[in-house]
């Protein structure tokens, strides 16, 4: 006869309505970093689980060798500018911009364009 030990972790779930949360969004994000689990419900049957994230989660498309702070380049902060290719591609885009636009100053010019498309 085999005998089977299971440990189970007693988790506790605090489920509150999305107004609670709009009041009380820091006790419920201090529940969060104190690794409690709260869960937003909201109306339409619809819930949402907090769970905290760190760089890593934010940035997990781009490899480490190619990330970079987007905050230097974009006040925003936009997370396209963390990635350093996608900074060189328009570093170059800019210095080759003779190269790759064309000005059209007539109507002549822009019909000629749109008939070359």
């Amino acid at each position: 006869m085999y005998l089977n030990w299971y440990i189970f972790k007693i988790i506790t779930m605090k489920v509150i309505s999305s107004r609670e949360f709009r009041d009380n969004q820091k006790k419920y994000f201090d529940l969060v970093d104190s690794n409690e689990q709260v869960v937003v419900k909201r109306s339409k049957n619809r819930a949402y689980k907090l769970v905290p994230v760190d760089d890593d989660d934010m940035l997990i498309e781009i490899p480490n060798e190619f990330r970079c702070d987007p905050y230097e380049i974009s006040p925003s902060g936009d997370l396209f500018w963390a990635d350093k290719r996608n900074v060189d591609i328009l570093k170059k885009a800019i210095e080759n911009k003779d190269q790759i636009a064309e000005k059209l100053n007539t109507a002549e010019d822009i019909k000629n364009f749109l008939n070359s498309l």
